[in-house]
């Protein structure tokens, strides 16, 4: 319904931004096309920013693209069946399956840095990141099966919104299915929290970024901002470091 209001909604939007809309940004300093160079003492008109209708015209165009982005989610409900098979009938001699917040920070970028061999998550980045989560800044939800970490989001909150910057799983438990195991039970806690939007930054034809394309909606810049705004300032429940979900079963997962 276009008249729904988006902080009505119960589960968390999950979004996979095109990466096409970067090339619009400009260095800092460069003038647009259509400006001509300021002269010597001339005073610079002021932005006028975004006004009420401005806003209103956005949020009405991000309501509208709800109809070009998969009515009622039906990837996502196929990859959720597909899932809750998995959880239903693969056995697990090695332990459970549980789902874990903030546990073990140096083996989950040992584990990064051996599955993203290439990634650009370097040292220094890591060595910040380190920073932030000793300072609450920074949130790892982790899949673990048995005594072994198999998948990993490493995300920033801001707001009610939850942005993963990067992820991975570990290929040998791949019968699991745990990148989508763990975007399920994640997304799920994060509800039940009152985050609303599960943010995985921009997307492009590669192949690792094929899987957003089951679990999120792909939205432009504009559309993006639109729903980003009004929860950035919003405050959910924090999420306490430890075990949150001890045995994975199919009522854990959202959508199941």
């Amino acid at each position: 319904d276009d008249d729904d209001d988006d902080d009505d909604e119960r589960e968390p939007s999950a979004t996979g931004r095109g990466s096409e809309e970067a090339s619009t940004a400009r260095s800092e300093g460069q003038p647009r096309p259509e400006e001509a160079p300021a002269q010597p003492g001339a005073k610079r008109a002021k932005s006028p920013g975004m006004g009420a209708a401005s806003k209103a015209k956005m949020k009405l165009a991000a309501k509208k693209s709800m109809k070009r982005w998969d009515p009622g989610h039906r990837k996502l409900k196929k990859r959720a069946k597909d899932v809750a098979r998995v959880v239903r009938n693969h056995p697990r001699p090695e332990g459970k399956l549980s789902v874990r917040v903030n546990t073990d920070f140096p083996r989950t970028m040992a584990l990064l840095r051996e599955h993203h061999k290439d990634s650009w998550v370097g040292e220094k980045l890591q060595r910040v990141w380190e920073a932030m989560w000793k300072d609450g800044d920074m949130v790892v939800f982790e899949l673990w099966y048995g005594p072994k970490l198999i998948a990993a989001d490493i995300a920033h909150v801001v707001g009610k919104s939850f942005y993963v910057a990067t992820r991975f799983f570990e290929q040998e438990y791949r019968k699991f299915q745990p990148g989508f195991l763990l975007a399920l039970a994640e997304t799920k806690v994060l509800a039940g929290a009152g985050f609303r939007l599960w943010d995985l930054g921009g997307t492009d034809s590669s192949p690792m970024m094929a899987y957003k394309q089951d679990i999120t909606v792909r939205m432009s810049r504009p559309e993006f901002l639109a729903r980003f705004a009004p929860l950035r300032g919003g405050r959910a429940a924090p999420l306490a470091s430890g075990t949150v979900v001890e045995d994975i079963q199919t009522e854990h997962l959202i959508l199941s």
